[in-house]
């Protein structure tokens, strides 16, 4: 693996704990539970990192489905998204992407991670590497918003004593 991923490798990983940690134990009503009408619920939150993480494969050259993709399409906001896969469903998906995602990093190439990003993201660094840091931070904002909204319904915090899972 290139050494500039490895930063980003490891804030992935740490990403995949904490979504893991966040879903842990969530029950069908608690999933689609919004804390109020302004704000997402954890299926829409877990369902949008999810399909994110779909999207950085993509950027990296791996053609995989997301198996509710037209579920995903039909729904640019929670108020549209009428179902949503059982939450065990999507951790079980979540895990397989992200064992995939792993081992995609690993191949990239300096030359391929140094390509111009055919996608536009919101950093200076238009490469195939800004990219993927971008859509890792992009994950990581995501995943803070699952441990709030988990807190919010009344479940135990992702970190405890400041100290996340271990990934």
């Amino acid at each position: 693996m290139d050494a500039r991923l490895q930063p980003v490798k490891n804030i992935l990983e740490l990403n995949s704990a904490l979504l893991r940690r966040a879903l842990d134990g969530v029950d069908p009503d608690t999933w689609e539970r919004r804390p109020n009408d302004r704000t997402n619920n954890l299926a829409f939150i877990a369902c949008h990192a999810l399909d994110a993480r779909f999207y950085l494969m993509k950027l990296i050259g791996h053609e995989r489905t997301n198996p509710w993709q037209t579920l995903f399409d039909a729904s640019t906001d929670v108020t549209r998204m009428k179902e949503y896969p059982p939450v065990y469903e999507l951790v079980a998906e979540w895990e397989e992407l992200h064992e995939a995602t792993l081992l995609q990093l690993e191949e990239l190439s300096a030359a391929e991670l140094d390509a111009d990003s055919s996608v536009t993201f919101p950093t200076a660094d238009r490469s195939i590497l800004g990219g993927i840091s971008f859509l890792a931070f992009h994950e990581a904002y995501h995943v803070g918003q699952l441990g709030l909204v988990r807190k919010y319904v009344g479940l135990d915090p992702v970190v405890n004593r400041g100290r996340p899972p271990s990934p």
